[in-house]
């Protein structure tokens, strides 16, 4: 609280508010009040637009009726969970704390408290999952969503850990109980095509929703827009300059406004920036747009790199945008790198 005040007070916010978020960890456990408080304390230097989406992180067994009524009390429009995986095996391989029949369970009490609006978070490519418990979990997940109709929004990400990740202790990187890169291609295939074939739109390479119901957060940066954030290891963009917290809660309780990363974003990094998020988008990047918002020229000056892309089906320009392709996105990585 004492950072968003100091914060805010030194360089007070202009803009409207579109999307207030509560997560990047498990706000869901705090009561609350402590929610409110926070929220509060943020409207008495902003203001907010009158459709904005206030969203909450939350994971499935930290869900009680009482807790998500409150949730909904506070304005919170947008409950997004961690279930991760339907399969316990999966579950307990990466280090979760909840079950299977826990995350059905919160999934329920949320909708029984009156969540009209849910996202539910999934993995793939982890240790011990088969292409066959993968197709099981989303089989579970869009067979919920047919019969539950708040079930708006699905996530899925591929595993990506750090050098010193702890799950490394249990499932060394080498180890034979990842998917290799065959059956991680067939996972992601999979993905797509059921969401396709169940009404989710796939709207950026990890997010599918129902028309209409994309994440107004997550779209912010997808689209290089601004925000500012409070907390431990918090990341924010605004007035051209990235910056983070610190991320050892020792450290940024002794010093909560200092930053652990500082970067002015100049004229090519914000180039750079537009391109590698703009082709996550599953619509790509529209080029007159980004010629008028950059001055950069995107297909002039990459003609060759594009034209080999296109050439191998891994990019598509059509009515005037640029995007990777079904074939591109297992390795979009590669493909965006390209650009630099």
């Amino acid at each position: 609280m004492h950072e968003m005040e100091t914060r805010l007070k030194r360089d007070p916010l202009k803009e409207e508010l579109v999307s207030i978020f509560f997560g990047g960890g498990t706000p869901g456990l705090i009561d609350p009040k402590n929610i409110a408080a926070l929220k509060n304390k943020l409207l008495s230097h902003a203001t907010i637009s009158p459709d904005a989406e206030i969203e909450l992180e939350t994971t499935p067994h930290s869900i009680t009726l009482e807790k998500a009524k409150a949730w909904l009390e506070l304005g919170v429009s947008r409950l997004s969970i961690g279930v991760e995986s339907f399969n316990d095996n999966e579950l307990k391989a990466i280090g979760r704390d909840h079950t299977r029949a826990q995350a059905l369970t919160g999934i329920e009490t949320a909708i029984a408290a009156g969540f009209k609006n849910i996202n539910c978070d999934f993995m793939y490519s982890l240790p011990t999952q088969t292409l066959s418990s993968w197709r099981q979990t989303l089989d579970e997940i869009l067979n919920l969503a047919e019969d539950n109709a708040e079930i708006k929004h699905i996530s899925a990400y591929s595993l990506h850990l750090a050098n010193n990740s702890p799950l490394f202790s249990r499932f060394p990187k080498e180890s034979v109980s990842y998917p290799d890169d065959e059956i991680y291609e067939s996972m992601y295939l999979e993905l797509t095509e059921q969401t396709e074939k169940n009404g989710f739109l796939q709207y950026e390479v990890s997010n599918f929703s129902k028309p209409g119901f994309q994440s107004k957060h997550n779209m912010a940066y997808w689209n290089h827009n601004p925000y500012v954030a409070f907390g431990v290891g918090s990341h924010r963009y605004y007035k051209e300059i990235r910056s983070s917290n610190w991320r050892s809660l020792s450290r940024y309780m002794k010093d909560p406004l200092g930053d652990e990363t500082y970067e002015e974003i100049d004229a090519e990094m914000k180039i750079r920036e537009a391109i590698m998020l703009g082709l996550r988008m599953r619509s790509g990047i529209q080029l007159d747009t980004f010629t008028s918002k950059y001055g950069f020229d995107l297909l002039q000056k990459h003609s060759s790199t594009v034209k080999k892309l296109v050439d191998g089906g891994l990019m598509h320009l059509t009515e005037g945008y640029l995007a990777i392709t079904t074939k591109g996105v297992p390795v979009s990585n590669s493909i965006i790198a390209e650009f630099f």
